[in-house]
């Protein structure tokens, strides 16, 4: 994951990029608020003075870089075309080892939004912010299906099925896909196995390349 604070704007942005830095060669497990004001280039005690904790800093953390993503995405500054907007996606979650991108949070990253989300089971703050991580993801995803189809049909030179019992709702089928690729990344995250990645990833391949001829992107 490339790193969003090469260019701090503000003390802010400075103590963010710190955590992130930590977070990314550390872990978890090593993060402490002192560690965060050892990594600030400026007095470590604007640490504490614009956070009363690690948690408040962390979710702040993830607010910032999630709302890059959704401001990315809603510029369309993706240059990828919608079926490999989703093979990206699959990629990232399932082997962030073999995705590159400057959103793909890469395997050491991925175990450490794994640790952070885990606290959304016991802390309100964290659930909020992955509720509505969850949300933005959905949307993007939601979005790719319905570009993906489109394009498909164009490709195709053929309309969905009129049977209704043959459509696929975009929504249904971005929420699979999301659903399935969160498994992945807790299993990725918490097991030494990666037996499972390739099959795992033909298999989501498959249930697109099924799939998709049967969305409806204007549903």
């Amino acid at each position: 994951m490339d790193d969003p604070f090469a260019d701090p704007t503000d003390t802010r942005e400075a103590i963010l990029g710190a955590a992130f830095r930590v977070l990314r060669d550390h872990g978890c497990a090593d993060l402490t608020i002192e560690r965060i004001g050892e990594a600030f280039d400026k007095s470590p005690s604007l640490v504490y003075h614009h956070y009363d904790g690690k948690d408040e800093l962390l979710v702040d953390l993830l607010e910032f870089l999630l709302d890059g993503f959704e401001s990315t995405v809603s510029e369309e500054s993706f240059d990828l075309p919608p079926r490999a907007r989703l093979d990206a996606y699959v990629t990232a979650m399932t082997d962030p080892t073999d995705a590159d991108g400057e959103h793909a949070p890469g395997g050491r990253f991925l175990i450490v939004i794994v640790q952070l989300r885990a606290q959304a089971a016991v802390d309100d703050a964290y659930r909020d912010h992955f509720d509505r991580s969850d949300r933005v993801f959905g949307e993007f995803l939601e979005r790719s299906v319905r570009d993906a189809a489109a394009d498909r049909d164009v490709d195709d030179g053929h309309d969905v099925d009129d049977d209704e019992a043959h459509r696929r709702d975009p929504a249904a089928v971005a929420a699979t896909i999301q659903t399935l690729a969160t498994g992945a990344m807790f299993r990725w995250a918490t097991t030494a196995d990666r037996g499972w990645v390739d099959g795992v990833r033909s298999e989501i391949d498959r249930y697109l390349s099924a799939t998709l001829p049967m969305v409806d992107p204007d549903a």
